[in-house]
């Protein structure tokens, strides 16, 4: 399973969620497969992943808790931003042993502190994760898990690619797994035809 790291879901016109420390959720985690980079002229392909928290104390004024996410290289690497935000919520470093494989899933449905800055873009970004303070409570988590793992969607498994936004889904269909299959998304596109659009977190 791979994940990636940048910022949010709030594209424009969209309420952000504001600066400061926040209790949130993890509800969704994203296998985004190997994708391309580039940076100053040089290309490069990193397996990536994207995790999604929402926010019960942020209210995006239809009744529902804003969300945020973030992107990150598939990596435990104790440089990797990955590595790093997972040891902060964890409260302690990997061990050897889990180095050589920890299943990011297991942080669905799993409670922290996200401390909100605002990024150089003006966006909201998450700068820091920590874990949340024993017998701290929150509310209950109002979206639904998703875990969507490329591997099974390569074996057949669309149950969960179906619960992501277009967006997300166009992403997973730039990745180099995917690379050359026409893929129906439903709606008239499919992976030979999808452009670099932003993808609405």
């Amino acid at each position: 399973m791979g994940i990636v790291a940048t910022t949010n879901d709030s594209g424009g016109g969209y309420a952000q969620v504001p600066s400061g420390v926040h209790k949130a959720r993890c509800v969704k985690i994203i296998d985004l497969g190997t994708q391309r980079q580039e940076f100053s002229g040089e290309v490069s392909w990193k397996r990536q992943v994207m995790l999604i928290w929402e926010i019960p104390g942020q209210d995006n004024m239809n009744g529902e808790p804003m969300t945020i996410s973030k992107f990150y290289t598939l990596s435990l690497h104790e440089k990797s931003n990955l590595g790093a935000d997972l040891t902060s919520w964890r409260g302690r470093a990997f061990t050897e042993t889990e180095k050589q494989g920890f299943d990011i899933s297991n942080l669905a449905g799993v409670p922290c502190m996200l401390n909100v800055v605002e990024g150089n873009n003006g966006k909201a970004r998450i700068s820091t994760i920590m874990p949340l303070a024993k017998g701290d409570e929150m509310a209950g988590q109002y979206n639904e898990t998703v875990i969507f793992s490329l591997n099974e969607y390569q074996e057949g498994n669309i149950e969960s690619f179906n619960k992501l936004s277009d967006g997300i889904r166009r992403m997973v269909l730039r990745c180099k797994e995917l690379e050359g299959n026409d893929i129906d998304m439903g709606d008239g596109n499919n992976g030979a035809d999808i452009g670099s659009d932003d993808v609405p977190f």
